[in-house]
Parts: structure tokens; C-alpha cells; sequence
């Protein structure tokens, strides 16, 4: 892949804008393309099959580098929207991009997936990847750590898994063109360039620790010897706040892995009745810790306040000229209800209304933890933020 000199580019500049179908978009195309510009969409399921306002983005910005993907919902500034596209835009003067994409039709293609993209990625002067994937093939962790194998362990990576109404109805935007299980990333590269993230949390533990004793993948056969639903089961029913399962959206679970201060949220997609066996939104190794999480609408709007802090904690926030860029769990959704709008707005008031925001709700989040390398995470917020200083 090559890079592309920065000579002639006008001072860094962000912008954001949507489109409705009723309203049209929001405002006039900004002059920023540049071979320096990266655009970011995200945009509903439908417009895979009326793409006419993808194509005037692609019209409107020739020379940059454009990604993107589904999302049922997709923020703007603060503003949930639904059947709309969200478009966040951030010039650079003294960074350069590189775009990469690579086909994913299994899980078992996630790795390979990675291992491509990072080839395609490796530069000596490359400080953060961001990074979509389809969400209804990639096994997300694989392909991370494919994505890891040839990158610097300090190099930033975050992103998300597209989501749509149906697992069914996911696409991405990989440079300006409308795929189908592909994954899609753009690499910063630069000594001013910065990609920072963090993630929140909003979840209570309840019950007792377990011991994950039988897994196969996504799998989670067994708990402390015992069919996984059944230990499962009593840790719900033994919470006073809620009684019995209301749905298990309200009830993931937190992964420690073994030799690392980590926690890892996965949510539980699928229970089968007679073996007990769980199926979970992401993978989860043999003999990790395991135990049940709950929360509530105004607990998990507290999981915002958490990641904005933890931004805090890296770097200074900027008042301006900068983008972020908010992935949110679809499970999230599911328990937030009316007030999902609130979690936009949030984000928008703790990262100051100067910063530029758009966002999505994606079937996984990908971000580094507090410690060790960037991992899949369900039921969290992730917020990336991206600037030159």
C-alpha cells in the first residue's frame, strides 16, 4: 500500500453531518477532501439497497479515505437517529492515511482476515488502527489478534462489529464501496497523530465467582462442573433487584482472564434448555473466572461517565478539531429502551459540544482495557477519540 505525501494540505478540520430521507442532508458538503480526509459513515440497513446518498458522499469526497458500516441506530452530535446516515469527517495536515479491507465469510476466516489487514497496515510510523468488521461472520477476538501479529503492541487499535436489524442485514463501507463480510480499517500514521480510547462499563456483579470448566469457543458448557445454565439460573433468580430472568440482556457475563487485571463483558445470545450449554456474543477460554452482572437504565448511563474518565486519564480533551467516534453494545439498547437517546446525549455534554461526535450500536466493541492488548467486548460504551496536536 502506499502513503500519500501531506504537501499542500490546509490546517487539520472536523466536521459532521446525517441524512434523512424525509429531510435530505443536513447541511452542504464541507471542502475538506483530501488525500489526508477520512470519513467515517454509519449508516441504517436499508441504504445497502438505496445507496444513492452513499454515492454522493463517494461524489463529495474523491480523493479521501471513506469507511463505515450498518448500525439499526447511528448518533450525531449527540442525537440518536434512526433510518439515517451519520457522517463524521476529519481532515489532517500532517498525518497520513492508509486504508485496508479484507474479505470475512466465517469465523474461521477471522484470523487470516487480521493477519491480511496487518500487512497491509505495517509501517514504522503507525500509531492507531481503526477498525469495522461485519458482524454476522467475524469471530472478532481472532481477528484482533490477527490484526496484532505484525503491529507494535503500542499501536492504538478500536473500533466495532456492524450491526443491523437482523443479523441478516449488515454491510460495511470499505473505501467508498458497499460490501458484504468484509472488515475494513484505516491506519494513522505520523508523529502527531493521536487515536485514543477508553471504555465504560455500567454493570453490578451478583452471585459467586465460577470456574468456566467446559468451553469450546463460544460455547460455555459447564460452570464449576455443572451444566452452565443451571449455575446461571440461580445467580439471576438470587437477584432481589430483579427476580428471575427478564431477558438475558440484563444479565451478561464478566470473563477474568487468567494473569491479566481484565475483565471481558460477553453477553448471552442463546441458552439450549436440555444440555444447559450457553452460547455467548464472544469467545471465552477454558478456566477463566466467570460471574453474573446486572444493572440497571440509570446504572448503565454511569458506564458513559466511566469511559469519558478513563479518556480523561490519557489525555487532555480537547475543545475542538477533533473527532469521536462512540461505539455502543446493541445490547445496550435493549436495556436502556426510552432512554437510549440519553446515552447520546452523555457523550456529546462530557466530551464537550467544541468535539465532534458520531456513533453506532455494534454487535461487539473492539478497545484496549485498562491494561493489556485491545480485546472484544460486549455490553460496554467505547469511545475513540481522534486528533493531531
Amino acid at each position: 500500500m502506499r502513503t500519500i505525501s501531506n504537501v499542500g494540505i490546509e490546517e487539520q478540520a472536523t466536521e459532521t453531518l446525517s441524512y434523512g430521507l424525509d429531510t435530505g442532508w443536513s447541511k452542504p458538503f464541507p471542502d475538506l477532501d483530501s488525500e489526508n480526509t477520512l470519513v467515517v459513515v454509519f449508516a441504517a440497513h436499508e441504504y445497502r439497497d438505496s445507496p444513492e446518498p452513499l454515492v454522493d458522499i463517494c461524489h463529495a469526497f474523491p480523493q479521501s479515505k471513506i469507511i463505515g458500516c450498518s448500525t439499526p441506530v447511528s448518533v450525531c452530535d449527540g442525537v440518536l437517529l434512526e433510518g439515517t446516515i451519520s457522517v463524521g469527517i476529519i481532515r489532517f495536515q500532517h498525518t497520513q492515511l492508509r486504508i485496508a479491507y479484507a474479505p470475512v465469510k466465517s469465523f474461521q476466516e477471522s484470523r487470516a482476515a487480521g493477519q491480511y489487514l496487518s500487512k497491509q497496515l505495517t509501517d514504522a510510523e503507525l500509531k492507531g488502527v481503526l477498525i469495522f468488521s461485519d458482524g454476522v461472520t467475524t469471530e472478532a477476538t481472532e481477528l484482533v489478534q490477527g490484526l496484532q501479529e505484525l503491529l507494535p503492541p503500542d499501536v492504538t487499535i478500536a473500533g466495532g462489529l456492524a450491526s443491523g436489524h437482523s443479523l441478516d442485514d449488515t454491510w460495511m463501507l470499505c473505501d467508498g464501496e458497499l460490501k458484504q463480510f468484509y472488515a475494513c480499517a484505516v491506519g494513522f500514521m505520523g508523529n502527531r497523530v493521536e487515536l485514543t480510547r477508553a471504555t465504560g462499563g455500567g454493570w453490578r456483579l451478583i452471585g459467586a465467582e465460577c470456574k468456566a470448566t467446559r468451553t469450546v469457543g463460544r460455547t460455555l458448557f459447564e460452570l464449576d462442573g455443572e451444566p452452565a445454565n443451571d449455575v446461571y439460573q440461580r445467580q439471576v433468580g438470587s437477584d432481589l433487584g430483579f427476580g428471575l430472568r427478564e431477558s438475558s440482556a440484563r444479565y451478561p457475563l464478566t470473563v477474568r482472564l487468567p494473569g491479566l487485571e481484565m475483565q471481558i463483558v460477553r453477553d448471552v445470545n442463546s441458552i439450549d434448555d436440555e444440555s444447559g450449554a450457553m452460547e455467548l456474543a464472544g469467545d471465552i477460554p477454558e478456566g477463566v473466572a466467570v460471574q453474573v452482572m446486572t444493572t440497571t437504565e440509570d446504572e448503565i448511563l454511569d458506564g458513559v461517565d466511566e469511559a469519558i474518565e478513563r479518556l480523561r486519564s490519557k489525555t487532555i480533551l480537547p475543545q475542538n478539531n477533533a473527532l469521536a467516534i462512540y461505539v455502543s453494545c446493541a445490547g445496550r439498547r435493549a436495556v436502556l429502551l426510552g432512554k437510549t437517546a440519553e446515552e447520546a446525549a452523555l457523550t456529546h455534554d462530557g466530551l464537550g459540544h467544541g468535539i465532534h461526535q458520531i456513533g453506532m450500536y455494534a454487535f461487539s466493541e473492539i478497545s484496549t482495557t485498562s491494561s493489556g492488548p485491545p480485546h472484544v467486548h460486549n455490553e460496554t460504551i467505547t469511545i475513540g477519540l481522534i486528533r493531531e496536536y
